[in-house]
């Protein structure tokens, strides 16, 4: 972690702070006001982007899951994103057409001077556990056949709970 430094807006330096508590190692990219991270989950390894816009005093989490997108699939994926989102109480996935990618992205907008480490914090939980859930729908998706994708129910297949990641057992974890 980087200190903050007088180029910092005081939303980033709660960004910083977060990290910092939650003691996640984390990097500024320079220049810029993004802390980056990687993070092991069940079924992936993440790298996590966030970036304050202290000029609307929002913080925007997003990732980018690691397959790449061919073609032939983009409108069974749009459609598998879209019944995904419809289920999100939290952000939405992201299909970007050029570079064949998966993105999950959320924001929050705070109130003048009232970032919240814990927010910040879940929203970093929230782009984890949405990849991770989603990272095997999307890779057998990927690995279908033709005959398997021709009889593929894209409602059904969202459904099965032997994909999921186990749940988290509640730890009672809080921030300082």
């Amino acid at each position: 972690m980087n200190p903050a430094t007088s180029s910092t807006s005081p939303l980033f330096a709660v960004v910083e702070e977060t990290f910092a508590r939650m003691k996640w190692a984390g990097r500024r990219v320079p220049g810029r006001e993004v802390q980056e991270a990687d993070f092991d989950a069940h079924h992936t390894r993440l790298r996590v982007h966030v970036q304050a816009f202290a000029e609307v005093n929002a913080i925007c989490v997003g990732t980018t899951l690691g397959h790449r997108i061919p073609d032939s699939r983009t409108g069974l994926v749009s459609e598998m994103l879209m019944r995904t989102n419809l289920e999100l109480t939290i952000g939405a996935f992201e299909l970007d057409y050029d570079a064949g990618q998966v993105l999950f992205r959320a924001t929050n907008i705070f109130s003048s001077g009232a970032a919240d480490p814990q927010i910040i914090a879940s929203l970093v939980h929230s782009a984890i556990a949405e990849c991770d859930r989603l990272t095997p729908f999307l890779t057998l998706l990927l690995r279908m056949n033709a005959g398997e994708m021709g009889r593929l129910n894209l409602k059904l297949f969202l459904q099965r709970e032997d994909l999921l990641p186990p749940v988290p057992e509640a730890s009672g974890a809080t921030l300082p």
